[in-house]
């Protein structure tokens, strides 16, 4: 070995230290988040599988019950609902179901909606296209919470409230978000696979159907997960326009009311931890194609 060899030798092995000094450090940095960022779902589900008694005599934190996991809050919350009386099936039940349509109907045609728009300021070629997409960029600029008493007297005058048509129908016309996001999207896609449709004979709406759609699935998926989890977890418009019918109530105001009723903390607990089961699945099954979805560059030449 060299005497220069021999010289770089300690700066190689000061600077593996480093590296590895660095990774420990990152890696307890994130290490805490995770504690941090799971905590509270570790004490929503530890409380509601512990009993009612335990978590009443007990005058510190549990972390694991003494007694043994009991399901009790879970029975409580589907027998003992005081709403039953009106709505015929727990609340939380038919809350889910309500959502279930109500969401996925206005998702749905939504994205197709915005889809068609996305292409649109894409692929086409019209006077005012920047301008237009512009004037509806800066619409996301608007706070939400600005146009509440705005809307909710709207529709109090077209003598919609209490129905569900303020819920659906405002979504049926697509969102600016989705527009932006996938317009992004389509400008990455190549212009070849378009032009050679037309030559088919393929027109603009057979396109979009028949080719943009099914190059950008991913995209699609991306913006289906935000738009159903926005939809499900939505709150005040059903506050707002549904309250006075329980029978339509939506998840989150079902489990609003729920939590108010029940004074246990085991079963607040319990019926967030139902609530919070669907989306757990929805992600696990559609993550891969969430993740593909958002990463602009996932586009196709």
């Amino acid at each position: 070995m060299s005497a220069t060899e021999t010289a770089v030798l300690p700066a190689k092995r000061r600077k593996n230290k480093k590296v590895v000094a660095l990774r420990a450090v990152i890696f307890a940095v994130l290490l805490l988040y995770t504690i941090f960022l799971f905590a509270p779902f570790y004490v929503t589900i530890i409380t509601s599988l512990t009993s009612v008694e335990e978590l009443n005599s007990s005058v510190s934190f549990i972390w694991w019950p003494k007694e043994g996991i009991t399901f009790d809050s879970y029975k409580t919350l589907f027998t003992e609902d005081p709403f039953m009386y009106i709505t015929t099936i727990p609340s939380l039940i038919l809350g889910f179901i309500n959502t279930m349509w109500m969401t996925l109907l206005t998702v749905f045609v939504s994205l197709f909606v915005s889809g068609l728009a996305a292409y649109s300021y894409s692929k086409l070629r019209f006077k005012g296209r920047e301008k237009l997409f512009m004037l509806q960029v800066a619409t996301m600029m608007i706070p939400t919470a600005a146009m509440t008493m705005p809307s909710f007297l709207f529709y109090d005058y077209l003598g919609w409230t209490g129905t569900v048509l303020p819920i659906i129908i405002p979504g049926l016309f697509g969102g600016a978000s989705t527009i932006f996001f996938l317009r992004m999207y389509f400008d990455q896609m190549s212009n070849d696979t378009i032009e050679a449709a037309k030559l088919d004979g393929l027109g603009v709406f057979s396109i979009y159907v028949k080719i943009m759609i099914p190059l950008s699935i991913p995209a699609f998926v991306a913006q289906f997960i935000f738009s159903f989890v926005g939809g499900y977890n939505n709150y005040m418009g059903p506050l707002l326009y549904l309250y006075d019918d329980p029978n339509m109530w939506t998840l989150q105001l079902a489990l609003s009311e729920l939590t108010g009723v029940f004074s246990s903390n085991a079963d607040k607990c319990a019926a967030a931890v139902i609530a919070l089961v669907p989306l757990l699945i929805f992600y696990a099954c559609l993550q891969k194609l969430f993740i593909e979805g958002i990463s602009v560059g996932a586009g196709k030449e």
